[in-house]
């Protein structure tokens, strides 16, 4: 089977998050809660302190950049929005072959060839197909059943 094929944004977007939920989601979440508890206890000891200083403004600031950074960080999808123009995939085509051998993609920069034998793992999810090989991870739009 050869097709041609574009990635859109929401492609992108949507591999990204696949990427990003197959590689440990639950350690991020973890990480996240952490710098949030931490930006809320530098907050507390800002409040606490009554002075004019620099000392409690810095470290409210610091404490609410730790909380938002933690609290965007649970929401990658409008990062990864931001990050395809800089991508270099928008507005490339790619041409694949998919045949009994494996499959095999050119683009205007690269091109790569996997065989069956060396895909150790498929998953699905959101109309994406994950094909994970010995070195590197292809997620592409589902084309067919």
């Amino acid at each position: 089977m050869h097709f041609e094929y574009e990635i859109t944004a929401d492609q992108f977007v949507a591999s990204q998050l696949l990427y990003h939920k197959l590689s440990g989601s639950r350690k991020h979440g973890e990480r996240a809660v952490q710098w949030i508890l931490a930006g809320i206890i530098f907050v507390a000891i800002a409040w606490s302190e009554r002075s004019l200083d620099w000392t409690p403004i810095l470290l409210g600031l610091i404490g609410t950049l730790w909380i938002y950074s933690a609290v965007a960080s649970l929401f990658p999808a409008r990062y990864f929005r931001r990050a395809y123009p800089k991508s270099d995939l928008a507005g490339k085509s790619f041409k694949a072959d998919v045949g009994e051998d494996g499959f095999e993609v050119r683009g205007d920069q690269c091109s790569w060839r996997v065989r069956w034998p060396g895909v150790r793992e498929r998953r699905k999810r959101a109309g994406l197909h994950a094909l994970f090989t010995r070195y590197d991870v292809h997620i592409r739009k589902k084309v067919f059943e």
